[in-house]
C-alpha cells in the first residue's frame, strides 16, 4: 500500500467513520469462544444497529418461519459467524452516503454480490472472514465518488468505454487507485492487517494469500455477472482461478443474487 504522505489525506476522511460498535464486534467475533451475552450486549449499545440486525435476521434471506424478537435469539438462531455478516452489512448500509445516487446503488449491489460469492471460492477460510473482506473491498471507490461525485463516475464510464485500465485512470486523477485506498481506509479504522492487505490487493494478478484470492474472485465474479464496475477482470489482468470457473459460467447465479440483494435491501429499508 502507498504511504499516507504520498496521497491526498482528504480521501481518507471522505467517508463517515464506520460504526465503532461494528468494529468492536469484528474483534469480539474473531474469538469463537465469545459468549452470546457479550455479543448481544455489544450490539445493544447501538440501538439503530440492533434494530437493523433484527430486521435482517427476520428477513426471507435466512429462511426464518418464526419471528426473532431479541438479540440473544437472533444470535442463537444465526450463529456468531452469520451474525457477523448481518451486523457488518447493516453497519455498512447505515453509513452509506447518497444512497439514491445511481453510482452508489450500483456500488452497493456489486459489494453485496461479491460478499455472497466470496465464501463459495473454495478456500479454507471462515465464511464470515471471506464475506466481510469482500463486502468492504470496494470502499475505496466510494471514497473517490464522495470526493468527486460527478467526475469519478465519468472516469469509470470513460475507462470502460475506451478499454482503459480503471486503476491507472484513478492513479492519474487521484494519485491512488481504489484498491490501495480501500486498504488504507480499513487500516485507519483499525481493522486486522490481513483484511487490509487482502482488500488492497484484490486487483493484483499475483495475489498469493488465501483471503486476497477469495476477495479477488468474488469481485471478478460479481462484475462478470453484471453487478457493478470495479475494474476487473479484463481491465486489471485478473485471471479466472480454474477452481472457481463455475462462478463465472453459471449465469443462473444472477437471478439468485438479485433476489438475495433485494431481500437485504428490503429488510434494511
Amino acid at each position: 500500500m502507498p504511504a499516507l504522505n504520498n496521497i491526498d489525506r482528504r480521501l481518507l476522511t471522505r467517508l463517515p467513520p464506520f460504526s465503532p460498535v461494528a468494529l468492536r464486534l469484528l474483534s469480539v467475533l474473531a474469538d469463537e469462544r465469545a459468549p452470546f451475552k457479550e455479543i448481544a450486549g455489544l450490539i445493544a449499545l447501538d440501538p439503530v444497529l440492533a434494530g437493523e440486525v433484527l430486521r435482517l435476521a427476520n428477513s426471507g434471506l435466512y429462511g426464518r418461519w418464526l419471528r426473532v424478537s431479541s438479540l440473544l435469539e437472533a444470535i442463537a438462531r444465526l450463529g456468531t459467524g452469520r451474525l457477523s455478516q448481518v451486523a457488518i452489512t447493516a453497519a455498512l448500509w447505515r453509513g452509506l452516503p447518497r444512497k439514491t445516487a445511481p453510482f452508489v446503488r450500483e456500488w452497493w449491489r456489486h459489494s453485496i454480490a461479491a460478499a455472497l460469492l466470496a465464501p463459495q471460492c473454495g478456500q479454507d477460510l471462515p465464511t464470515d472472514h471471506a464475506y466481510t473482506a469482500a463486502l468492504l473491498h470496494g470502499i475505496g471507490q466510494l471514497a473517490l465518488f464522495e470526493d468527486a461525485p460527478q467526475d469519478y463516475p465519468n472516469l469509470v464510464e470513460r475507462s470502460y468505454a475506451e478499454g482503459l485500465n480503471l486503476l491507472d485512470c484513478e492513479r492519474e486523477a487521484f494519485s491512488v487507485d481504489h484498491a490501495a485506498l480501500a486498504g488504507l481506509i480499513l487500516e485507519s479504522w483499525g481493522l486486522p492487517e490481513e483484511l487490509c492487505e487482502a482488500v488492497a490487493k484484490h486487483h493484483d494478478a499475483d495475489a498469493e494469500t488465501g483471503l486476497a484470492v477469495v476477495v479477488q474472485t468474488g469481485c471478478a465474479a460479481s462484475e462478470h455477472l453484471g453487478f457493478g464496475r470495479c475494474g476487473c477482470p479484463e481491465h486489471a489482468g485478473v485471471q479466472t482461478p480454474s477452481g472457481n470457473a463455475a462462478l463465472f459460467e453459471n449465469h443462473s447465479l444472477f437471478d439468485s443474487l438479485a433476489v438475495q440483494i433485494n431481500q437485504i435491501e428490503c429488510s434494511l429499508g
